[in-house]
């Protein structure tokens, strides 16, 4: 068995990241791909940081762009919630206008726009807008060593009791992986679901796809897509993923 890695879910009293309702968007200029020129940052890879209100930041961005931002309250270690969306990049200049916070401590969604520099393989610095002026910044680094690693089905395989959230609820939960990527869960409710884990060549975290069963499941019937992500240094395990109209997500944690 893992042990679990508790949420703590904590009011963050920010501005950022957990806070707000509507986006501030910002325009951008898109070739037929979506990004600019051809002399574009690469922006791939697991990134780690923090925020100007003191949040520690774990981030996971795929091949294609999609970034998934786990974050803490303000000072601690224990996760709150996450920001996804689509990074477009033009130059060293990385932004999105359908950044989504799933605020889960404060059971909450929030649409967010991003605007970041980004080095290639260094660093991604920038600003998450809120509605209004609500504004928080974030500086991280690029991992060489968690970026440059292949994902294998091996290192997740196992049963994992952790703890499992969406917008509205918390909840312990045991998930377990067989070798093939096949996924099992339930939680204490008596939700159960349904997935598949998925390796892509050359990348760090695993596709995910769940189902959700209809008895006692609050987003019955349900799928949501996302990432597995199992970091090896600190042993710490992420889920996270999102329903197609971007309404509820789904985070669980654990350690191996």
């Amino acid at each position: 068995m893992k042990k679990l890695v508790f949420i703590g879910f904590l009011g963050l009293g920010l501005t950022g990241c957990g806070g707000g309702s509507d986006s501030t968007y910002v325009p951008i200029d898109k070739d037929n791909n979506g990004n600019g020129g051809s002399n574009n940052a690469e922006i791939q890879g697991v990134y780690s940081g923090s925020t100007n209100q003191g949040q520690s930041v774990t981030g996971i961005i795929e091949k294609n762009n999609k970034f998934w931002f786990l974050y803490t309250p303000p000072y601690q270690n224990v996760v709150s919630g996450f920001i996804s969306g689509d990074l477009k990049v033009t130059g060293k200049v990385a932004q999105t206008t359908n950044g989504k916070d799933y605020y889960f401590a404060g059971a909450t969604s929030s649409n967010t726009s991003i605007m970041a520099n980004a080095e290639t393989k260094k660093s991604l610095n920038g600003t998450i807008a809120y509605s209004g002026i609500n504004q928080v910044t974030f500086n991280t680094t690029y991992d060489a060593s968690l970026s440059e690693s292949s994902a294998k089905l091996s290192d997740i395989v196992g049963t994992y009791n952790g703890t499992s959230a969406i917008v509205q609820g918390v909840e312990k939960a045991t998930v377990s992986i067989a070798s093939n990527g096949e996924i099992s869960g339930r939680g204490i409710s008596g939700c159960t679901f349904t997935g598949k884990a998925t390796t892509i060549p050359g990348a760090a975290y695993f596709k995910l796809d769940l189902l959700f069963g209809y008895s006692q499941c609050y987003m019955a019937g349900q799928t949501v897509s996302g990432i597995i992500y199992y970091n090896k240094t600190n042993r710490a395990f992420y889920a996270a993923a999102e329903n197609s109209s971007r309404q509820n997500a789904v985070l669980f944690l654990a350690t191996k």
